[in-house]
Formats: structure tokens, sequence, C-alpha cells
């Protein structure tokens, strides 16, 4: 059992990607209701697009910053 980092409530292993995902950022597993999203712009070989990846409330930054063209 491992449990959110956000609230503390119990999760189980293979519940992973069904109930609960890891932080991109501190990787500390996070319950769905903790679970935010953030568009981060990536380099491709052709041109840059966004992806999309999980955070949590904690690392979820304060100020949101606009792309640099």
């Amino acid at each position: 059992m491992v449990e959110c980092g956000v609230c503390g409530k119990e999760l189980r292993e293979k519940d992973e990607g069904k109930t609960w995902r890891r932080c991109s950022i501190c990787k500390k597993p996070t319950c769905f209701e903790h679970l935010h999203y953030m568009g981060v712009w990536r380099r491709g070989m052709y041109r840059n697009y966004v992806e999309v990846v999980p955070v949590c409330e904690k690392c979820m930054p304060k100020k949101r910053r606009k792309p640099v063209e």
C-alpha cells in the first residue's frame, strides 16, 4: 500500500492509472482528487508541441508563464 503525497489517503499499487498517478515533477503518488494537469512545451523534430503532464497540488506553479517563441 502507498499513500497520497497530498492527503495521505491509502492507495493500492495495482490501481495505478485507475485511481491514482504519480506526479511528473516530484514522483510522489497522488490520488485523482488532488491531481492537476499542466501543459509543457516540447521541442519536436519538425515543430514544437504541448504535452500535458500530471502534477500534484504542491508542485503546481503559482504563476503560469507564456511560451517563448
